[in-house]
């Protein structure tokens, strides 16, 4: 009895752990990074998050492969900068982060904070610290090439 128990158990646990991933799959409303050369701001960064009422549902800090790198920003593929765009993105160790937040137009509430960050610790146009998706397509996109 009590093995049965411990299987039956262990096996509610997943999929209680898989219905909890999958309904907070369904809150994500923004996909964001903070890039590479600026993890050390990530306290700083995910305070602002924090204090413009964004939930973090999840973050993962990792080096992009040149191939996802390819794929997140594949909508500026033949464009002049592309090539440097996908090195520096795949270059060293950044946080990729999935929000949700209560409101009419997250692109646009994300938009906002993106500008306030690149203002704070913006380098230039391509280190300009944090990415986020302009659309809610590219935030399932975006996100998936990340966590998936």
């Amino acid at each position: 009895k009590s093995s049965y128990f411990l299987v039956s158990s262990y096996e509610n646990m997943k999929s209680l752990k898989d219905y909890i991933y999958e309904s907070k799959e369904n809150y994500v409303n923004a996909f964001i990074i903070l890039k590479p050369e600026f993890l050390e701001h990530e306290e700083a960064w995910l305070n602002m998050l924090e204090e413009d009422e964004w939930d973090i549902l999840d973050k993962k800090k990792l080096t992009l492969t040149k191939e996802q790198a390819e794929q997140l920003y594949m909508m500026h593929k033949g464009k002049d900068f592309y090539d440097d765009l996908v090195e520096y993105m795949s270059s060293g160790e950044c946080l990729c982060v999935k929000c949700y937040k209560e409101c009419e137009d997250p692109i646009e509430e994300m938009d906002s904070l993106k500008d306030k960050v690149r203002d704070k610790w913006g380098k230039n146009d391509m280190k300009n610290a944090m990415h986020s998706s302009d659309s809610m397509e590219n935030v399932k996109r975006e996100s998936k090439i990340v966590f998936e």
